[in-house]
């Protein structure tokens, strides 16, 4: 499924990005500053939480972080010199260039999700993923709720001093708390 990301939208991101975060490299400033102001080079960024199998990529990482500071990938060739990069990519405005920012958090941040698209060179895409994630979610909501029910059945069965259902409940609840 492709994804339609604006460029005013990468634009935004990348601005929140840089104002929220100190990058580890200041070329890398400097290079995504350049990028924020062509609005024809934005159009070629794909932002892709990872940059696996991508022919050219780029991966920028903040401070808090333990990944590299920068990354350049096009095709077999890496550099992790900006301006190495910088000069590629200007000279080079047709070819996609796949971006993995990497800062702490970044799946609870709207500012991210909102640009993250899937890498048409990785089997597993973003709703994949967080489609997984929902489901873990869900799970959890779930077995809250049941406890949450249980323990209120048990109270009205012990107000009520019947000991057969409060047997019952307890004994659910405890293979509840087995299983998790």
């Amino acid at each position: 499924m492709e994804q339609i990301i604006s460029v005013n939208e990468k634009r935004d991101f990348l601005k929140w990005f840089l104002n929220r975060f100190h990058l580890k490299s200041r070329e890398c400033v400097w290079l995504l500053n350049y990028c924020i102001s062509d609005d024809h080079l934005l159009s070629l960024f794909r932002f892709v939480d990872n940059i696996h199998g991508c022919t050219r990529s780029m991966v920028i990482s903040e401070k808090s972080v333990s990944d590299k500071a920068f990354e350049y990938h096009k095709r077999h060739v890496t550099t992790d010199d900006p301006e190495k990069a910088f000069h590629d990519i200007r000279l080079n405005q047709e070819e996609p260039i796949f971006v993995q920012v990497n800062f702490s958090s970044p799946y609870r941040t709207p500012e991210y999700v909102g640009v993250l698209e899937d890498n048409p060179f990785c089997h597993k895409t973003v709703h994949d993923r967080f489609g997984e994630e929902a489901d873990k979610i869900i799970l959890k909501a779930e077995e809250k709720y049941l406890r949450e029910t249980l323990n209120k059945e048990i109270d009205k069965a012990l107000d009520e001093g019947d000991k057969e259902t409060f047997e019952k409940l307890t004994n659910k609840l405890k293979m509840l708390n087995i299983l998790d």
